[in-house]
């Protein structure tokens, strides 16, 4: 059971899990047409950019579809059954809805999950740190909450964009994603789960060290180079000048690797400057054709406490590292808030 039929839960988490199992998609009934669809049509199409280029690759497998906000969550509509029903029986539930809307979602679910008398695995796939400890409290001992690890790019065509497959013939929608595979899980905590091969289960100092690399390295190096290409007028991230490239290069090798490397004693530094480096390169493919308006979204929620700028400034300033590049994120997401007419309330 995935719940939350967006960019993620499409582009990555159904497309390498439905091989190996038959999937609910759950999501709002505003998708209930989407959700549908991919049920009577056993799957979709996506966009997946790679070193190779373009590649339309049909996601094919078993789909029902349930919607979250029914007043009952026993309540089914016609074509779908109900969220209770796929929650008694899913073997493995994963939710990819965002930080904002996770408190309810967990709320919504718990009761149900809780009063299961098996086992039942709860893989949590929003951004962050600490993110299963904070929601794992709201279960009982049969549900295993756990953290993953996203870090695959995955986005919605925007209107107008040519080149790309529609989700079926004639769909308004086209879903573009990276060719990256991996899904770490910690094989303490996971071992004995019902994982198949889409899963990665990985020691747990090596899946805290996957932890900080997705939300300093990926996250918070995407909101460096998004948050100070927007700032110079910037469209999009292939257009990025070689000025926020090259000083870019420059916070990864000298601060955010340094970081990593200090924090993490089991890690390589050859492995890991040549993961950083590449990473890079990743948010400028013009395959995938990243917009600086989708880096910028929801930049007052990423200058929260714990999240990616403030804790990654931390992270670098405990490796005896002054996050001077790093830290200028913080100074451009302030400013973007300003320009924008928004608030910063932390």
């Amino acid at each position: 059971m995935i719940i939350g039929a967006g960019a993620l839960g499409l582009g990555f988490l159904a497309e390498r899990m439905s091989p190996d199992y038959d999937l609910c998609m759950v999501d709002l009934l505003s998708q209930a047409f989407l959700l549908t669809r991919i049920r009577d049509e056993n799957g979709y199409t996506m966009n997946l950019c790679g070193s190779a280029g373009l590649e339309h690759r049909r996601v094919y497998g078993t789909f029902t579809a349930a919607h979250m906000d029914l007043p009952d969550l026993r309540t089914p509509i016609a074509g779908s059954q109900s969220v209770a029903a796929a929650l008694e029986a899913a073997d493995l539930v994963l939710t990819a809805v965002g930080s904002r809307a996770l408190p309810s979602v967990v709320a919504k679910i718990a009761p149900v999950l809780n009063a299961r008398n098996r086992r039942v695995w709860l893989l949590f796939c929003e951004n962050g740190l600490g993110i299963a400890a904070a929601h794992g409290t709201a279960f009982a001992a049969n549900v295993t909450a756990v953290d993953t690890v996203m870090s695959r790019m995955c986005r919605f065509g925007e209107v107008g964009e040519t080149g790309y497959a529609p989700l079926w013939p004639g769909a308004p929608q086209h879903l573009i994603a990276e060719a990256y595979a991996a899904i770490p899980l910690d094989r303490t905590l996971c071992q004995h789960g019902p994982f198949s091969a889409a899963f990665t289960l990985v020691e747990s100092a090596d899946f805290r060290m996957w932890k900080d690399i997705k939300l300093f390295m990926h996250n918070g190096m995407h909101a460096f180079m998004s948050y100070h290409a927007f700032l110079e007028g910037t469209k999009f991230l292939p257009d990025i000048s070689s000025r926020i490239r090259e000083a870019a290069r420059r916070v990864m090798l000298q601060e955010v690797v340094p970081a990593i490397l200090h924090h993490h004693p089991r890690a390589l530094q050859p492995a890991v400057e040549r993961y950083g480096l590449e990473l890079l390169e990743r948010f400028v493919d013009p395959c995938f054709h990243d917009s600086i308006e989708r880096g910028v979204r929801g930049v007052e929620e990423k200058l929260a406490p714990g999240e990616r700028l403030l804790a990654g400034q931390d992270f670098i300033s405990q490796a005896g590292i002054q996050p001077r590049g790093y830290s200028s994120t913080i100074d451009a997401a302030r400013e973007i808030v300003r320009l924008k007419g928004g608030r910063i309330t932390q």
